[in-house]
């Protein structure tokens, strides 16, 4: 082809048309112009087309990590909660001033302390890789990806970080109930610790942070849950 046309214009020198030469090398130009521009569509196309694929693929991976997030917070906020309803019944009964029934606060101790104390920890293998690759950044529509990067940034590290108070918290008043409760023999260590106020503020003092920690991750429930309704409705329109 390249030999073609230079024959062209050796032709059109040789015969003195420098007028048809012109017209010619005008004309030439304009091709290659519009070569290039075709050659640059068609890279550009490519480019976005391994974009949106890098794009299906790092969605499809957050969506598998949030549905075991949202598997794994379902069971925390069902073993916190049944948590938090024998603390507060352990506290009606501390609180009970006409009589109290110290063999059901036994029972509702040892129960409690039995009880796992579950907290959560994320996913973040798709998130942590798309962040160090810079997909996350590309990401469309800009509501998704605000979403998402709030939901890592913001919203699971203040789960974690509560966690991590919370587990401090229920380990100390661990240690401080082996003053209040024998768990060899599933006693009160004394009668006279149900009258004790210092036992009622350690009681208190779960009952807050069980019911903050399940805000937490009833918050952070509904956010997944969100977030994995609009990488459906992406996912279903490629």
């Amino acid at each position: 082809m390249i030999k073609f046309f230079s024959k062209i214009r050796y032709d059109l020198m040789e015969k003195n048309k420098t007028g048809k030469y012109l017209k010619y090398a005008i004309g030439e130009i304009i091709l290659v112009v519009i070569g290039i521009m075709i050659a640059l569509q068609v890279n550009n196309w490519n480019e976005n087309r391994k974009l949106q694929l890098e794009h299906i693929v790092f969605l499809n991976n957050i969506k598998q990590d949030l549905t075991n997030d949202l598997e794994q917070l379902n069971r925390i906020i069902a073993i916190q909660s049944q948590k938090k309803e024998k603390i507060n019944l352990l506290k009606t009964e501390l609180i009970n001033i006409k009589s109290k029934n110290t063999e059901k606060i036994q029972q509702l101790f040892a129960e409690i302390h039995a009880s796992s104390n579950l907290t959560f920890f994320p996913n973040t293998g798709a998130y942590s890789t798309s962040s160090s690759s810079g997909i996350i950044a590309t990401l469309k529509p800009e509501s998704l990806k605000i979403a998402i990067t709030n939901l890592y940034e913001r919203y699971y590290y203040r789960l974690i970080y509560n966690g991590e108070i919370y587990d401090k918290r229920v380990d100390e008043s661990s240690f401080r109930e082996g003053k209040y409760f024998n768990f060899f023999t599933s006693k009160l260590t004394s009668p006279d610790v149900i009258n004790d106020s210092e036992f009622l503020n350690l009681i208190s003092i779960l009952i807050f942070d069980n019911n903050s920690y399940l805000d937490l991750s009833n918050n952070t429930k509904i956010e997944i849950q969100k977030i994995i309704e609009l990488i459906n409705k992406i996912l279903n329109t490629n």
